[in-house]
C-alpha cells in the first residue's frame, strides 16, 4: 500500500512538470519574468521528484543551487538587456491554464480509478537505485561531480565572460544603462 501512494506521488509530480512544461507553449508573448518563475517552480519539483528517489539530498542541493545560480545570470542579463515592460497577465492565459489543469486532474483520476499503475511496476528500475545505495556501492561515484571536464568548463567560462562584456561595452557606448525607465 505504501509503494502504491508513493508510485501515485511521483506521477503526480511527473503531471506537474508536464503541466510547467506545457504553460508558455501557446502564448506568443510571454514575459521572461513569468518564464523564470516556471523555471523555478519546475526546478523545485524536480529536486522533490529526485529525493524520493535518493537516500542523500546532496545531489538534489546540488543540482536545485546550481540551477537558482544559473538563474540568476539569466535574470541579470534580462534586465540589462530588455526594456521595462509591464506584467499584465492576459485570460486567455487563465483559460488555457485551468483547461489544462483540468486535463491533468482527470489523468490523474483514471490512474487512480482504473489502477492503471500495476502495469508500470515492473518497468520501475529507477527503484533499484536505492538498492545500490544501500548496499555501500555508492562510493564507486563519489568522484562523479569532481571530473573536470575541460572542454564543457572552458567553453562556459568563455561564453559568461564574452556576454558580460558585450552587456558592459552596450552600456559605455551609450553611456546610459540598457533599462529604460518610464516617464510620467
Amino acid at each position: 500500500m505504501m509503494l502504491n501512494m508513493f508510485m501515485y506521488l511521483v506521477i503526480f509530480i511527473d503531471f506537474i512538470l508536464i503541466i510547467l512544461i506545457l504553460l508558455p507553449s501557446n502564448l506568443y508573448k510571454f514575459h521572461p519574468l513569468l518564464l523564470s518563475l516556471i523555471l523555478i517552480f519546475y526546478i523545485i519539483f524536480l529536486v522533490i521528484k529526485m529525493n524520493f528517489f535518493t537516500n542523500s539530498y546532496w545531489y538534489s542541493y546540488m543540482l536545485f543551487l546550481v540551477m537558482v545560480g544559473g538563474l540568476m545570470i539569466l535574470f541579470m542579463y534580462f534586465t540589462s538587456l530588455m526594456n521595462n515592460e509591464l506584467f499584465i497577465f492576459n485570460y486567455l492565459y487563465y483559460i488555457y491554464f485551468y483547461l489544462k489543469f483540468l486535463f491533468i486532474l482527470m489523468l490523474i483520476y483514471f490512474y487512480i480509478k482504473y489502477n492503471i499503475l500495476n502495469i508500470f511496476f515492473e518497468y520501475m528500475e529507477i527503484l533499484n537505485f536505492n538498492n545500490l545505495i544501500n548496499n555501500n556501492q555508492i562510493f564507486y561515484f563519489k568522484n562523479l561531480m569532481m571530473i573536470f571536464f575541460m572542454d564543457m568548463n572552458l567553453y562556459m567560462l568563455f561564453y559568461l565572460f564574452l556576454m558580460m562584456i558585450c552587456s558592459v561595452l552596450i552600456c559605455m557606448k551609450t553611456l546610459i544603462p540598457l533599462r529604460q525607465m518610464f516617464n510620467k
